[in-house]
């Protein structure tokens, strides 16, 4: 048992974000809870922000997203008409009442929008443990396991910006390159990536570009159309404003990362015969979220998590890890130089980042940074 006694529970909070309106967020003071056997706090110190964050919010009841840290009151009680916006980032064991965690080891992994939070580590090993706390729903263990940093062999101090964005983002690019190699062997095929400034999308268009038989192209806004040509990653790069004027001549298959729907009607109009399959991946348009079109769209959602989970079994997991990290070394050096770090600092900050990224008012070349 450790403990830190600098620790101010009276500072201690989570931010709410409430599930009817995702734009109305309230910063709200944890619970002072006392930890049991087995628990540990950790205090969140960095994480990274972008549109995957608030995909996980727009998704937050489809997907299970709400359930992983439950949205506590100051009295211990749970609004359930509330829920906190996970993210990637960075924390520090503060209180320890665990034998194998000691106060001061640092984690990376899947947090919420808070201050702090209790954990309740399984499985503790020298590279990480599993959260098991009883209060967490999980819609897939892969959002339960932490890395120590400190045996991460992944991890690098002075890009621990690239880590919090990237990582889990690219996780989700790598296992979508290998369901689309593995379905589409010896068939020329083009991909249509919608949303193509997005980091999970161009991480993919990346590896895509890699696959002989395949055809790279990005559809992007008029103001992005420079940061995407610029990556040379995508064969050919097109605005939303052209696509009536797209003609290919192999079967497509769109990647959307854009969740409008008017779109996807649009171009499984326009392909018609060509159009062979469309995986739904994320949400980065906030804006076309409301009045809908009616009509329906052709397609099947792409969970990566269930893919990981296929991939770790058929390869073994150290051969996943490895070829994940080839995979990611291989983008890495390519993006160098494209990009730029953007740190956000205090809890208004934060907060006014995450409404602009609501809004769509995302600088593509940056990679945001918060902290508290």
């Amino acid at each position: 048992m450790q403990k830190n006694n600098n620790l101010d529970n009276h500072t201690a909070f989570s931010i709410h974000t409430k599930k009817s309106n995702i734009a109305q967020q309230t910063l709200v003071p944890l619970p002072q809870q006392s930890l049991v056997k087995g628990e540990v706090r950790v205090r969140i110190e960095r994480f990274g922000f972008s549109s995957n964050n608030v995909t996980y919010a727009v998704t937050g009841d489809t997907f299970g997203y709400w359930g992983f840290f439950p949205a506590w009151t100051p009295l211990g009680t749970v609004d359930e008409n509330s829920g906190i916006v996970p993210v990637w980032g960075f924390a520090v064991v503060t209180d320890s009442e665990h034998p194998e965690v000691s106060v001061g080891q640092r984690l990376f992994g899947y947090l919420p929008m808070a201050s702090h939070w209790i954990m309740s580590p399984q499985n503790v090993s020298a590279i990480g443990f599993s959260d098991n706390h009883v209060t967490r729903v999980a819609n897939s263990p892969v959002y339960n396991q932490y890395m120590w940093c400190a045996n991460d062999a992944m991890y690098d101090a002075s890009r621990e910006a690239w880590q919090a964005n990237f990582r889990p983002l690219f996780l989700t690019s790598f296992v979508l390159k290998e369901h689309i190699a593995a379905q589409t062997v010896g068939l020329p095929t083009t991909i249509l990536l919608t949303s193509a400034s997005s980091k999970t999308a161009y991480g993919c268009a990346f590896l895509l570009k890699q696959l002989a038989h395949c055809e790279v192209v990005g559809l992007t806004s008029a103001r992005s159309v420079d940061f995407v040509t610029d990556l040379a990653c995508y064969d050919e790069v097109i605005e939303y404003s052209e696509v009536s004027n797209m003609r290919f001549t192999n079967p497509v298959w769109i990647l959307d990362f854009a969740g409008n729907k008017a779109l996807l009607q649009q171009l499984q109009e326009i392909l018609d015969a060509k159009h062979r399959q469309t995986s739904f991946i994320g949400i980065t348009d906030l804006q076309s979220q409301s009045n809908k079109p009616e009509g329906k769209i052709k397609g099947s959602v792409f969970f990566a998590p269930d893919h990981v989970k296929v991939l770790n079994k058929t390869w073994g997991k150290p051969n996943f890890n490895q070829k994940y990290a080839e995979s990611w070394t291989f983008v890495a050096q390519r993006l160098a130089g494209h990009l730029m770090v953007e740190e956000h600092k205090g809890v208004a900050n934060v907060l006014a980042t995450y409404q602009s990224f609501l809004k769509g008012k995302v600088d593509t070349s940056q990679i945001v940074l918060c902290q508290w």
